[in-house]
């Protein structure tokens, strides 16, 4: 007798540029109830009947199809909680203005009441948070953790394949801006290439002040001044950089509730500020 392989698909990847509103999310879920309602039909029409009565085997299915239901977990920023119907949950009061994590899992309903296994299910986390605005504990070279991610597996691969690829598909289209902020190394580019002759500048800008201040002291704190100036400057460019990871984070919920637009124009008008200024400089000692 020719004995049939079962092979278990699995599909995982990390979730690395994702700008959402409320709008967007419910649209997501829509996406995804529709996929867990195919791999329900899947479920039901490989469930073996057995020795059950007609009426246990049907309501037995029934019990199935509705476990496939999406019931998502979603915590605000406040630490608030919100579980259920994912339909009810985007129409309750209660719908957080900043949500912190979304975590679904397609199979808890029916393993957790019924110990059943599906044998196609996701599971989908979404984590908005942002790294502390004022850590400096953090080194700004490493990349900005997230764990946003979405994991698909099962034993129908095209299933598998068409819901990792149709959520990717969706992410895709929504991403966030100013991503390249959060790659591994990038402050180090940034220092080098803008950071020093930031240090620089600002010793030069304040050189005036500076001399008037401590060159009739001492040539030692006139010096030392400059070296002070110089290193907090650097201080400076390093906030304002954990600042832009912070306005532009990686996994975004936009919101008119939002203060983010705010925060995005206060450090663009300090950016365009400085450039401006150090161009004029430039421009003065050229010419």
């Amino acid at each position: 007798m020719e004995q049939k392989s079962i092979v278990r698909n699995r599909l995982r990847s990390k979730i690395l540029s994702f700008s959402v509103s409320k709008e967007d999310l419910f649209k997501l879920f829509q996406v995804l109830e529709e996929r867990s309602n195919a791999a329900a039909d899947i479920e039901v029409s490989n469930y073996k009947k057995l020795d059950q009565t007609d009426a246990v085997f049907e309501e037995n299915k029934k019990t199935i199809k509705d476990g496939f239901s999406l019931k998502p977990t979603i915590i605000s920023s406040d630490g608030k909680e919100l579980w259920g119907n994912y339909k009810d949950i985007f129409e309750s009061p209660n719908f957080p203005d900043e949500i912190q994590t979304i975590y679904v899992n397609s199979e808890i309903p029916l393993k957790s009441r019924y110990n059943y296994n599906p044998a196609n299910s996701f599971v989908l986390f979404l984590d908005f948070s942002k790294p502390d605005l004022f850590n400096l504990s953090f080194l700004p070279s490493q990349a900005t953790p997230n764990e946003s991610n979405i994991s698909v597996q099962g034993y129908d691969a095209t299933w598998v394949h068409g819901v990792f690829n149709e959520f990717n598909s969706f992410v895709k289209k929504n991403p966030s801006k100013m991503t390249w902020l959060h790659r591994h190394s990038i402050y180090d580019l940034l220092i080098w290439g803008f950071g020093l002759p930031l240090g620089f500048w600002m010793a030069f800008r304040l050189s005036g002040i500076l001399i008037k201040t401590f060159g009739s002291i001492s040539p030692f704190l006139l010096n030392g001044s400059y070296v002070y100036v110089f290193f907090a400057s650097l201080v400076i460019f390093r906030l304002l950089f954990h600042y832009a990871r912070w306005v532009w984070p990686l996994v975004e919920q936009r919101s008119s509730k939002n203060n983010a637009i705010k925060h995005q124009m206060v450090l663009g008008a300090i950016t365009i500020g400085l450039i401006t200024t150090v161009i004029l400089d430039l421009i003065k000692i050229v010419f």
